[in-house]
């Protein structure tokens, strides 16, 4: 038997970086969907309003929302000349659906028609409103093909409702994480102590399961506590890693417990006991 010394495993690099990860993506989704409730899904409905000017119900094709006026179908109600479309077109203001839920809090709902369409005469006259849109896009900087929906309220309110889980599921891996991190897992010349736990001496193990341990790090401790059997875990993978250039801490500590334990080992893999190897892992 080797000589018995304290090992200390605190989390490892490889847990770190996954937990960082998870709680980065959730962040950034629980943002994403902030976004797009509070301003993204009203600034693309907005770019909507205004397309309709040019382009009609066509690009917008969502039933619940009708609200456009077409320039070229008000163009072509009657005889116009340049000067007398112009004057007309100005005082016009771009149509919006009455719930204002659905568009930017700033929005200007006195905003006239765009002046591509009150100087456009020529252009409509050919029928060509494509062309009035592609010069309002190109002064704008909106895209060509902006969304083709129409964001409802309820559409909007799932944006909220969705950010709500992201947010509930970011502070409990936040949570677990940290916890995480204030643990370690330790043996002693006396005894291991799992994560969060108290320490076993090794008189008490009465048998180690390391089917897993050589695949996913882990190991599970069988030992007696004043007369009844209970179960600790030893998780190399969470607590301590096996890297070389660093020690293999993990597998150290394991060697460790290994040398002054004198029970029933369990080492053999089978189909069958995967599935109860599996059970033990999540206790």
């Amino acid at each position: 038997m080797s000589e018995a010394q304290t090992i200390e495993c605190k989390p490892s690099k490889w847990f770190k970086s996954r937990a960082v990860a998870v709680c980065a993506m959730l962040t950034f989704f629980t943002l994403w969907f902030f976004k797009d409730g509070y301003w993204g899904y009203r600034d693309k409905n907005a770019e909507v309003a205004v397309q309709q000017v040019f382009l009609g119900e066509g690009t917008a094709p969502s039933k619940n929302v009708s609200f456009a006026v077409k320039a070229i179908d008000e163009f072509n109600k009657k005889e116009y000349t340049s000067e007398s479309w112009s004057a007309f077109a100005k005082e016009q203001l771009i149509n919006t659906p009455e719930n204002k839920e659905l568009l930017p809090r700033d929005y200007d709902y006195t905003a006239t028609w765009p002046e591509e369409i009150v100087n456009g005469y020529d252009e409509l006259k050919d029928g060509n409103p494509h062309i009035l849109w592609k010069a309002y896009t190109k002064r704008t900087g909106l895209p060509f093909d902006p969304s083709e929906k129409f964001f409802d309220e309820g559409k909007i309110r799932e944006q909220f409702i969705t950010c709500g889980i992201c947010l509930a599921l970011l502070l409990v891996a936040a949570f677990i994480c940290l916890r995480i991190l204030g643990r370690s897992m330790k043996v002693t010349p006396v005894g291991y102590t799992p994560a969060g736990g108290s320490e076993v001496p090794f008189s008490a193990m009465r048998k180690i399961d390391k089917r897993k341990w050589d695949s996913k790090g882990i190991a599970v401790i069988h030992y007696e506590d004043e007369g009844e059997t209970k179960k600790i875990k030893v998780d190399g993978m969470v607590y301590g890693q096996f890297k070389e250039e660093e020690g293999a801490p993990a597998e150290a500590l394991f060697s460790q417990i290994m040398n002054n334990f004198k029970g029933e080992v369990v080492e053999f893999v089978d189909d069958d006991d995967d599935d109860e190897v599996d059970e033990e892992e999540s206790k």
